[in-house]
């Protein structure tokens, strides 16, 4: 696996640098880290991290609002990360389009961890998503082939396979 690119914020400086330091010693490029959540989602958009690692009482803008952006637009998981209970914060979590959270302190096993199953779960989603619409446009393709020519559904998408090769 190429070296993932890891957006990192947090507000604790000490905080920030031991983990971009254990991020590092793991493998992975770090690409930005911020102690403000507005700076950390304009380097998020410009970046293209593969995931982001984001305190959930960033200073600017909560996690969960950096997270809902980000993961609307298409960009990267986001990986929340807490000090104490969850309790208080995980029906928020509960709705996010990758369930993915960690609990201060963390070791650098449970960082990666975390980090691979965002990235692999949320590339999942991402490629499930990709495939339902292109099923979509086949089948408004299809109905479009069915009622111009007079096709049956089977006619019309062998007709499809045939005009753009489709394999399937």
């Amino acid at each position: 696996m190429d070296r993932l690119k890891i957006a990192l914020a947090d507000n604790d400086e000490e905080i920030l640098k031991t983990v971009q330091i254990m991020l590092v010693q793991m493998g992975f490029n770090v690409v930005a880290t911020e102690k403000s959540g507005s700076s950390l989602l304009r380097k998020i958009r410009s970046i293209n991290p593969d995931v982001a690692i984001i305190d959930v009482n960033l200073r600017g803008m909560s996690a969960f609002e950096i997270s809902d952006v980000v993961e609307k637009q298409g960009i990267c998981p986001c990986i929340i990360t807490i000090k104490g209970s969850i309790d208080e914060y995980f029906d928020r979590l509960k709705n996010k389009l990758v369930f993915a959270y960690i609990q201060k302190p963390f070791n650098a096993t449970s960082l990666r961890y975390a980090i691979e199953s965002a990235y692999f779960n949320y590339k999942n989603l991402m490629d499930m998503d990709r495939k339902l619409k292109e099923r979509k446009l086949i089948d408004k393709a299809k109905g479009l082939i069915m009622k111009k020519y007079n096709l049956t559904e089977d006619k019309a998408y062998e007709y499809i396979r045939k005009k753009v090769w489709i394999k399937g």
